[in-house]
This record gives C-alpha cells, sequence and structure tokens, in this order.
C-alpha cells in the first residue's frame, strides 16, 4: 500500500510541475509585448496629410478652411491624444482608421501636426 501511495504522489507531483511550467510559459508569452510601434515621420506624415487632410485643412493645415486650422496644435493636445482623434474623429471629420490610414499612418500625421 505504500508504494502506491508513493506512485499516485509522485504522478501528482509530475502533472504538477508539468502545468506549472505550461503555467508559466504561458504567462510569458502572454506578458511578451507586441512589436515595437516605429519612430513617428512628420515627413510621411506631411504626405498623408495632403492626399487625406488638406481638403479640409488646407495645404500645409496651417489655412483651414472646411476644417479648422492646425496651427499650434500641440498646444491644445498632446501626441498621444492626437493620435486618438486621427484614429476616432468627431463628425463631420471622416473617419480613416483603419482604412486607408494604418496606426503608424496616424502616429506620421499626428506627428506632422504637432509640428506646425
Amino acid at each position: 500500500m505504500n508504494s502506491q501511495f508513493y506512485c499516485i504522489l509522485l504522478v501528482c507531483v509530475c502533472v504538477l510541475a508539468d502545468c506549472t511550467s505550461l503555467s508559466a510559459s504561458r504567462t510569458s508569452s502572454v506578458a511578451q509585448s507586441p512589436q515595437p510601434q516605429l519612430p513617428a515621420d512628420s515627413v510621411h506624415g506631411a504626405a498623408l496629410f495632403t492626399v487625406n487632410c488638406a481638403r479640409c485643412h488646407g495645404a500645409t493645415g496651417r489655412e483651414g478652411g472646411f476644417g479648422p486650422s492646425l496651427t499650434h496644435e500641440s498646444r491644445k493636445m498632446d501626441t498621444e491624444f492626437a493620435i486618438a482623434w486621427i484614429k476616432n474623429p468627431n463628425p463631420p471629420m471622416p473617419k480613416l482608421y483603419p482604412s486607408p490610414l494604418s496606426e503608424q499612418d496616424a502616429a506620421d500625421i499626428a506627428a506632422y501636426v504637432e509640428s506646425l
């Protein structure tokens, strides 16, 4: 009877040890962060702005028009807020994210607008 008890105990310990290592490997894979985003590129953002935003905000964003001038926008909002606004704007501004603009495109446009 003692040998059966020890065999069962050994099986339980092995199962628990395997579950613990499995759980640890799952935790470590979940804890890994996604690929880092590239630094924002305001030159690329200017090109994207021309195609997607200039119709309403003016050729450089400083003129305004149907949409407001974006001069000194960095005083009104930080970069993270600007990216969030580009991704999810209030009407009448069109929603261009996630298509045709990507996450990186939104960051690039925000970098350009912040430079005005």
